[in-house]
C-alpha cells in the first residue's frame, strides 16, 4: 500500500469510528455518499477553442504536473455501439454512475477476511481520486470497431501452445504476481487505484515517473538513435520530438515479459502523443504497430486529469512474499500426480 494509502487509513477510521456513532444503519453504507454521485465534467474530445497552452523556457507546451489516468471507459468497445464513437448525455450519465456503483460495491461483496480495498476505508476508489466521464464508447479508437485487430496465423499459432507463465520456477510466474511494476503502455488504463504521473520538462528531456510502478522514465529530445536491437529495457527506449503543440514518443526495443497485450517484443513500436486540451486535460494518445502480432496497428485515446500531488511509493510485496509458498504448492502437487509417483 502506498504512503498516501496509509495517511487515507488513518484518516478514515477516525472518520468510520465517528459515522458509526451516528448512524447506526449499517445497510445505508452501501450506497455511495451523495459526492460521488455528484455532476463531475466530462473530459473534452476536443482542444479548448482559443486556447493556449502554457509554454516553458524552451518555448515548448508545459505538460508539467500530477495526471491521473482513471477511466471507467473499457479499452474495447462493446458490440452494441458498433462503430459509435461518442455516448449520449444519457448514456455518459449511466456509464459514470455504473462505474461508480460497481467500484463501490466490489468491497462489499467479499467476505470480511478478503484483503480488498474498501472504499469505505482506504478511499482509494477512483470515484475519490479524480476520475472524471470520457464521451468515448471505447479507449481503442483505431479500428474504427474499437475493438483490437485480428491477430496473424504466426500469433495465433504460438498462443496456443506457448503459455505465458507456468509454475516451473519464480521468473515463469509473471510479472504482476512477483509484483514487478512494468507494465505496457507506461500509463495504465482503467479504474483501479494509483493510476497516476508526474510529468516534469527539461529542454533535452522528458520525465515521466509512475505511481503504480514507483518508477521513472526518462525520454531523451535531443536526436539521439535508439539503442542496439540487443539492448532491451525493461521500458523500452522511448525517443522524443515535439510536432507543434504535441510530444511524441517512439519506443522500441520492449522485453517479451512487457509488451502491450502480448505483443512480440522484437517487432513492436509504440508511438505516444501528449497533447494539452485545456489546463486540466492532457489527451495521451498511443498507437501499436506489430505486424507479427495484429494485422493492423490499433490507437488507443486515454485522457489524463490534472489531479493534486504528490505521488506517494507504491510497495507491491505481496506475491513477492508468497512466492515461496506458490512454487512450494506447486512441487507437492506434483508429487500427489500419478505419474510423478
Amino acid at each position: 500500500m502506498t504512503e498516501r494509502g496509509l495517511t487515507i487509513v488513518r484518516t478514515a477510521a477516525l472518520a468510520a469510528g465517528l459515522m458509526w456513532l451516528a448512524a447506526p444503519d449499517v445497510a445505508a453504507q452501501n450506497t455511495p455518499p451523495a459526492a460521488a454521485r455528484a455532476p463531475v465534467a466530462p473530459m473534452p474530445t476536443a482542444p479548448a477553442p482559443a486556447w493556449r497552452p502554457p509554454r516553458t523556457p524552451d518555448g515548448h507546451p508545459d505538460l508539467q504536473g500530477y495526471w491521473t489516468s482513471l477511466s471507467f471507459t473499457p479499452l474495447e468497445r462493446p458490440e452494441r455501439f458498433g462503430t459509435r464513437e461518442f455516448l449520449t448525455d444519457q448514456e455518459l450519465e449511466q456509464m459514470f454512475s455504473a462505474g461508480v456503483e460497481r467500484s463501490y460495491e466490489f468491497t462489499f461483496a467479499n467476505s470480511a477476511d478478503t484483503p480488498v480495498y474498501d472504499a469505505t476505508v482506504y478511499a482509494l476508489d477512483a470515484w475519490q481520486n479524480g476520475v472524471r466521464p470520457n464521451r468515448r464508447t471505447s479507449l481503442i479508437v483505431d479500428p474504427p470497431n474499437g475493438r483490437l485487430p485480428a491477430l496473424t496465423p504466426q500469433a495465433k499459432a504460438e498462443r496456443s501452445w506457448a503459455p505465458r507463465e507456468s509454475f516451473d520456477g519464480p521468473e515463469r510466474l509473471g510479472l504482476g504476481l512477483r509484483c514487478f511494476g512494468v507494465r505496457q503502455p507506461p500509463i495504465p488504463t482503467g479504474s483501479g487505484y494509483n493510476r497516476n504521473a508526474f510529468i516534469h520538462q527539461s529542454k533535452d528531456h522528458v520525465l515521466v515517473e509512475y505511481e503504480w510502478e514507483s518508477a521513472t522514465r526518462v525520454i531523451p529530445l535531443d536526436g539521439r538513435p535508439h539503442l542496439s536491437p540487443n539492448i532491451r529495457p525493461w521500458r523500452g527506449d522511448p525517443r522524443g520530438r515535439w510536432e507543434g503543440n504535441t510530444l511524441v514518443v517512439e519506443t522500441t526495443n520492449f522485453r517479451p515479459e512487457a509488451t502491450p497485450e502480448d505483443g512480440n517484443a522484437r517487432t513492436l513500436r509504440m508511438t505516444e502523443r501528449f497533447t494539452r486540451f485545456d489546463e486540466n486535460t492532457i489527451e495521451y494518445k498511443y498507437t501499436v504497430d506489430d505486424p507479427s502480432t495484429w494485422t493492423r496497428p490499433w490507437t488507443v485515446i486515454l485522457p489524463l486529469a490534472r489531479i493534486d500531488g504528490p505521488l506517494f511509493e507504491y510497495a507491491c510485496h505481496e506475491g513477492n512474499n508468497g512466492l515461496v509458498n506458490i512454487l512450494e504448492g506447486a512441487r507437492n502437487e506434483e508429487k500427489g500426480r500419478p505419474e510423478s509417483r
